[in-house]
């Protein structure tokens, strides 16, 4: 069974960000959850759903009270290393918007050249989950930053690149507890590189490097997490996304 947003927050809750702690999980920037505490982590969460793209709140988040009653933050950073404010994105018209939509995980469909990765022998379905709301989430960002507000929504540069450092951050926790990953290390071996990659590109803000980094998260997303048939192929990672 797929992880549930309650087991999400507990896998993220140590990631300590300037006085809070965040994790968005394979439910993107729809929901976060923001634990409240200078010195340590407690189980008290709030789980918000603050507008997205300069949209109003996504329906359907749930919340509890903070300790002591205090309000979550306004702004966090998702990185430890380089706290600061995540600057809203950029407001667009929002009849030509592509909303954030979280990721569907009736549609997670491996490719063969990566099933092998998965399974009683391997990864767990919560590795499997988070691998593919990664994919997914960054996806979706990646194609809003590169062809505008129709394509996806929006990030910049530097809010993409705490964006996808978040997304590793998890993903490294994960596989740190994953008792057989020595059994898939060429996948997550790549997976560590390819989002150090991207990091990099949009640090530097160097478009060649993004169209390269889009391509190969668009191969992981679309045809090896998932099975799009209708969405171009670039054959851009190590993985063969032949079906048949």
């Amino acid at each position: 069974m797929p992880m549930d947003k309650k087991r999400i927050a507990t896998l993220a809750g140590t990631l300590v960000l300037a006085g809070a702690v965040v994790a968005a999980g394979v439910y993107g920037p729809s929901v976060w959850k923001v634990f409240r505490q200078q010195s340590s982590i407690t189980d008290s969460v709030v789980i918000q759903s603050p507008a997205v793209d300069g949209n109003t709140a996504i329906d359907g988040a749930k919340e509890t009270v903070l300790p002591d009653g205090t309000a979550p933050p306004e702004t966090v950073a998702p990185t430890a290393t380089e706290p600061s404010t995540i600057n809203p994105p950029p407001q667009v018209n929002a009849g030509s918007k592509n909303k954030y939509r979280e990721p569907d995980t009736s549609q997670i469909d491996l490719a063969p050249s990566v099933a092998t990765y998965f399974g009683e022998n391997a990864l767990s379905n919560d590795a499997k989950t988070l691998i593919f709301g990664a994919a997914w989430n960054i996806h979706e960002y990646v194609d809003g930053y590169l062809y505008g507000p129709a394509a996806g929504p929006q990030l910049n540069e530097e809010d993409l690149k705490k964006y996808i450092v978040f997304h590793k951050t998890l993903l490294d926790k994960q596989f740190k507890n994953e008792a057989n990953v020595s059994k898939a290390v060429a996948l997550t071996g790549y997976l560590d590189v390819l989002l150090n990659r991207g990091i990099d590109a949009y640090d530097s803000k160097d478009k060649t490097r993004i169209e390269q980094f889009h391509q190969e998260i668009h191969d992981l997303d679309a045809h090896l997490m998932r099975n799009e048939v209708n969405s171009k192929i670039y054959g851009a990672t190590p993985f063969a996304t032949k079906r048949t």
